[in-house]
C-alpha cells in the first residue's frame, strides 16, 4: 500500500497521475511552504483541487480498506437519492489515482467552506445564543439522518463543518451505514471519546452508531454554552477531544469532567444522568436517540376529590405528570414530585396552578376550588293553622354540599287544642313518600316547647329538607 510521501508526491504531479478524464487539468491548492494542502487522518489523506469554479475535496486513502466499491456506490447513490444539506455531492471513482505504481481508488465531493467545529466553538466560546443555537442545529441534523435511515458512524469534531450562519455539513463518509449496509462489517468505528466502549468489540455497521456521539456532542455543547471556563480548564482546543475522553467513561460518576458538569442546570443535569445510562448499558445497540428521553412535559391528572365544599372542610388534591424536569404548585405548596397528592383545608375560593418544566417548555394546568361559608339558618316562619289545611314548611336552602338541617328553636305565639290527633310528616325531596309520627293526643294546650320536642322526634327518623304538618280534625 502506498504511504503518505508517495501519495504526497502524486498529487503534486496531478498531470501525469490523476486518471479520472472529469478532474482533468485540476490543480491541487498549496500552503506557503509549497506542500499541498490536505487533512490527514488515520485511514486517509483529503487535498483539495479546483478545476473552473469548482473546487473539490479529493480524498485517498493510506491505509488498505479492502473492497469498498460496491459499499462507496451505494452510499454515493443513497445520498444522492435523499439530497439532504449535510452532505457534499459524493462520487466514488475506481482507479483514480496512480501511486507509486499502484492505481488507487478515490473519494471526490464538492468543497464545502466552514470551520471545524471545534474551531467554531472556539470562535464563538463567550456567545451563549451562538452556542444554543449550534445546539438546536445539531439536534436538528441528528433527528434528520435518523429520519432517513442515516448515520455517520464517527461524528466528531474533525467531521463537522459549520458555516458562518450556523449550518452544519458532514464530510468523511468512510463510517456512514445505510439500510443497504448495515449488518457489514465496519470500515470505521469511529474516534475514542466519542463512542459507546462497545463499539471497538468487532461491531457490525449500524444505523443506531451515532446515538452516543450525538449526546457526547450535544451535552459539550450545552455545558460550555454555561461554562465556557470548562474549555480552557481541559485543553480542549490542543485535543482531539470535546470535554469528554474515553478514559472518562471507565468510572464516569468518579471522573473529574462529570464533577464539573453535574450542578450546572437542571438540563445538562438530566443529559448528564442519560449518558452515564448509556455508559451502563453492555452493547451501544441498546441505547435509544437521547432526544427521546427529553419529549414535552404532559400532565397526565390534576384533580381534587371534591369541586365544591364547605370552609373548613379538608380536600385531597393529586397530580400525575411525565417528562418533567421540575414540577411546581402556587399558593405556598411550592416544588412537590411528578407523583403525589396532597391535603388541604381551604377557607375561600381558591385556584392552584400546577407548573410542569420540561427540557423544552413548560406547561400549566389551573385548578379552581369554590369554598362556600359554613350555612345557618336563623328563623323559619310558619303560617297560623288552619282548620281542615294543610301547613307545609319548606325550608330552601343554597346548593351546599352534604347538609344536615338541624332546627334549633322553634318561637309561636299559638294555643293548639286537638279534639284527637296530629300527624307530621316529613318529606324527602318533593316526593309523596314520606315517614309518618303520629302522636296521640288529648284535648288539651300544647305549648311551643311540646312543638319543639315533637319536631325532635320526627328530624330522628327523617332529617330531610322538606316538612309537612297538617291536621285531620277540626281544633
Amino acid at each position: 500500500m502506498a504511504n503518505k510521501q508517495d501519495i504526497i508526491t502524486a498529487i503534486k504531479n496531478l498531470d501525469i497521475f490523476l486518471k479520472i478524464p472529469e478532474l482533468k487539468g485540476a490543480e491541487v491548492k498549496f500552503n506557503k511552504n509549497g506542500t499541498p494542502f490536505a487533512f490527514t487522518g488515520g485511514f486517509n489523506m483529503v487535498f483539495q483541487l479546483k478545476k473552473g469554479d469548482e473546487k473539490w475535496a479529493f480524498r485517498v486513502w493510506h491505509v488498505p480498506m479492502g473492497d469498498t466499491k460496491s459499499r462507496y456506490q451505494s452510499i454515493s447513490s443513497y445520498l444522492s437519492e435523499k439530497k439532504l444539506p449535510y452532505f457534499a455531492e459524493f462520487i466514488f471513482d475506481e482507479k483514480g489515482i496512480l501511486v507509486n505504481g499502484e492505481l488507487l481508488d478515490t473519494i471526490r465531493m464538492k468543497w464545502l467552506d466552514g470551520l471545524i467545529f471545534k474551531d467554531y466553538v472556539n470562535k464563538h466560546l463567550n456567545e451563549p445564543i451562538v452556542l444554543e443555537k449550534l445546539a438546536d442545529n445539531f439536534t436538528l441534523m441528528c433527528n434528520v439522518l435518523r429520519e432517513n435511515d442515516i448515520s455517520h458512524g464517527d461524528l466528531q469534531e474533525g467531521n463537522i463543518l459549520v458555516t458562518e450562519s450556523g449550518e452544519i455539513k458532514l464530510v468523511d463518509y468512510d463510517s456512514i451505514c445505510i439500510p443497504e449496509i448495515e449488518g457489514q462489517m465496519e470500515l470505521v468505528t469511529g474516534l475514542k471519546g466519542y463512542q459507546h466502549p462497545s463499539r471497538f468489540s468487532g461491531s457490525k455497521a449500524s444505523l443506531k452508531a451515532d446515538y452516543f456521539s450525538e449526546l457526547v456532542i450535544y451535552l459539550s455543547i450545552k455545558c460550555l454554552e454555561i461554562n465556557p471556563k470548562l474549555w480552557d480548564k481541559y485543553q480542549v482546543k490542543d485535543t482531539q477531544y470535546l470535554l469528554f475522553t474515553e478514559n472518562d467513561f471507565s468510572d464516569f460518576i468518579n471522573s473529574n469532567i462529570y464533577n464539573d458538569i453535574n450542578g450546572l442546570s437542571q438540563k445538562t443535569d438530566k443529559l448528564l444522568a442519560v449518558l452515564n445510562e448509556y455508559i451502563n448499558t453492555t452493547s451501544y445497540l441498546n441505547i435509544k436517540p437521547f432526544p427521546s428521553y427529553l419529549l414535552p412535559p404532559r400532565i397526565i391528572c390534576f384533580k381534587p376529590n371534591k369541586n365544591v365544599l364547605i370552609r373548613g372542610v379538608e380536600i385531597t388534591i393529586e397530580w400525575e405528570v411525565q417528562n418533567a424536569l421540575e414540577v411546581e404548585i402556587n399558593n405556598g405548596i411550592g416544588k412537590v414530585l411528578s407523583k403525589d397528592k396532597i391535603i388541604i383545608k381551604p377557607i375561600d375560593n381558591v385556584e392552584y396552578i400546577l407548573k410542569v418544566t420540561g427540557f423544552n417548555e413548560t406547561i400549566e394546568q389551573p385548578l379552581n376550588i369554590k369554598v362556600f361559608p359554613t350555612p345557618i339558618i336563623k328563623s323559619i316562619q310558619v303560617p297560623s293553622l288552619i282548620v281542615d289545611q294543610e301547613i307545609h314548611i319548606a325550608i330552601n336552602l343554597p346548593e351546599f354540599p352534604n347538609v344536615d338541617l338541624g332546627i334549633r328553636e322553634i318561637q309561636t305565639d299559638l294555643n293548639i287544642q286537638l279534639t284527637q290527633s296530629i300527624q307530621l310528616g316529613v318529606f324527602t325531596n318533593n316526593t309523596p313518600q314520606y315517614k309518618e309520627c303520629i302522636v296521640n293526643l288529648q284535648s288539651i294546650n300544647k305549648s311551643t316547647s311540646y312543638l319543639s320536642s315533637l319536631m325532635n322526634k320526627i328530624k330522628s327518623k327523617n332529617s330531610k329538607i322538606s316538612t309537612k304538618i297538617f291536621t285531620n280534625k277540626n281544633v
